[in-house]
């Protein structure tokens, strides 16, 4: 009981910390908030919700603009009809109701209490503080996964039709979700093609009747895609920026420039040697007998995604913190601690390099992170030390 009410204490203690952090302390956050507040009302107004003039100055000079499809307006319109201050709090409010219940999901499918510390503190600073970067940056991150994981509870309940809209809804603000469909090929009951081209064709749908009401403003928004790229570091820690920031760096100390075909060719070589093994142990697993077989194919295929997409936004790494919970305590062949504080301090390198290099390796350490979680993974599957079949571990045939 003693145990207990101190676990509580310390629970609360760090949501306060968080909240006071995330919501009182820098009075100018919520820049994503600010874009789609701003773009809302003047789409209210009868202007383009594109133009960038449409945002403040601040925010112009920032480089922000509004890249969500025109239906997202819609949504943020009960906001837009409210005084800023007040919409922002009101914003912030949904927003951390979204995250208790997106951290319960979590909990239950992890099998873990949300007063246990270890938990807690993955949370708060797994990768680099994923989630709190969500919550000041005002981004719609949290609402996404909570989509995403309401989709996996059920995939888990074999309702692989509630899991394929789910990541169909969670996917219509950013594309990246949608590539968890393809989870749904290791359905049990042999429909899984069924519903990848379900979830595909719903999804085409959503833009083709959007289109049919705006089809201005759909136009602009799909041009407005090939312009999200470009940014790298710290706000971009995926595979593509990552080649890029290597390849100026090397331009920097030995004066010799890559090409961008080189680039480009060195992007898709990284995203080759990581999509390829996961597929083939992903499709052995889908045939194995293993009972958690569907449960470790969606959380592989949540963590390879920043390794092998050109675009994969810091607060977008909410996606692998229960796949990297679940493979860093669940680990059978290395002790289960040593993994967890393995990527937990994979960023400190500052007595073996130069500061330059300790830029790079801080800015892309969710990439790396990531990395080595699913390294793991691929480790602990061909061990059979994760799969589970009737109580007792299954293996993997060849």
């Amino acid at each position: 009981m003693h145990s207990k009410g101190l676990r509580l204490l310390f629970v609360a203690l760090c949501a306060a910390w968080f909240v006071q952090k995330a919501v009182w302390s820098n009075t100018e956050n919520q820049w994503d908030f600010r874009v789609y507040y701003h773009s809302t009302q003047a789409w209210r107004a009868g202007r383009d919700p594109y133009d960038t003039a449409s945002l403040p100055r601040d925010l112009r000079e920032a480089g922000f603009k509004f890249n969500y499809p025109p239906y997202a307006l819609g949504l943020f319109a009960p906001f837009a009809s409210l005084p800023l201050p007040r919409a922002r709090l009101l914003y912030i409010a949904v927003k951390l109701i979204a995250l208790a219940c997106l951290v319960r999901i979590w909990s239950r499918l992890l099998g873990t209490s949300v007063t246990e510390p270890m938990w807690v503190l993955f949370l708060a600073f797994a990768y680099s503080s994923a989630i709190f970067i969500d919550v000041v940056s005002g981004s719609v991150t949290t609402f996404e996964q909570c989509f995403v994981w309401v989709g996996v509870t059920a995939l888990l309940r074999d309702r692989y039709r509630l899991y394929a809209a789910a990541v169909v809804v969670a996917s219509l603000f950013r594309l990246t979700p949608l590539v968890l469909l393809v989870v749904c090929l290791a359905a049990r009951d042999g429909g899984g093609r069924r519903y990848l081209a379900g979830g595909l064709a719903a999804f085409a749908g959503i833009f083709l009747l959007t289109y049919a009401i705006t089809p201005r403003l759909t136009v602009e928004f799909l041009q407005s895609i090939p312009k999200n790229y470009g940014e790298s570091g710290r706000l971009n820690p995926a595979s593509l920026p990552l080649v890029t920031d290597v390849s100026a760096m090397i331009e920097r100390m030995y004066h010799v420039a890559l090409p961008s075909l080189i680039q480009v060719a060195a992007y898709l070589a990284i995203a080759l040697a990581v999509a390829v093994p996961t597929w083939i142990v992903a499709a052995r697993l889908a045939k194995s007998d293993a009972a958690n077989r569907v449960e470790i194919i969606v959380y592989l295929v949540a963590i390879v995604q920043p390794l092998v997409m050109p675009r994969f936004k810091n607060y977008s790494y909410m996606l692998l913190v229960a796949p990297t919970y679940y493979i860093a305590t669940r680990s059978t062949h290395l002790r289960s601690a040593l993994p967890l504080l393995l990527l937990a301090c994979l960023p400190v390198y500052s007595w073996i390099t130069s500061a330059d290099k300790i830029t790079l390796v801080a800015n892309y350490s969710q990439w790396l992170i990531a990395a080595g979680a699913w390294a793991l993974y691929l480790y602990e599957i061909r061990a059979g030390g994760l799969l589970v079949r009737a109580g007792r571990p299954a293996v993997l045939s060849a």
